[in-house]
């Protein structure tokens, strides 16, 4: 084999494996952004049940306060 064939060989090889590396790269990070992706979107399903917990929770703190003030008379002290 002539040098130039061998050459020609040597680099197309490697071109190759840099290929196969760099597409195998690709796949693995975009496959850690799509787990990133789920792993956010379930903390902004918490985080979004979390505050409609607490609306509900205030609202009912609010009933509560409102009936104690309509049984209760609030006196000032002088």
């Amino acid at each position: 084999m002539s040098t130039k064939a061998k050459m020609t060989l040597g680099v197309t090889t490697l071109l190759t494996v840099a290929t196969v590396y760099g597409v195998h790269y690709q796949q693995m990070s975009e496959k850690e952004a799509m787990r990133l992706g789920i792993v956010k979107d379930e903390e902004r399903v918490a985080k979004k049940k979390r505050q409609d917990d607490n609306v509900l929770e205030l609202a009912v703190q609010q009933e509560l306060q409102r009936k104690m003030l309509e049984e209760q008379t609030v006196r000032k002290q002088e």
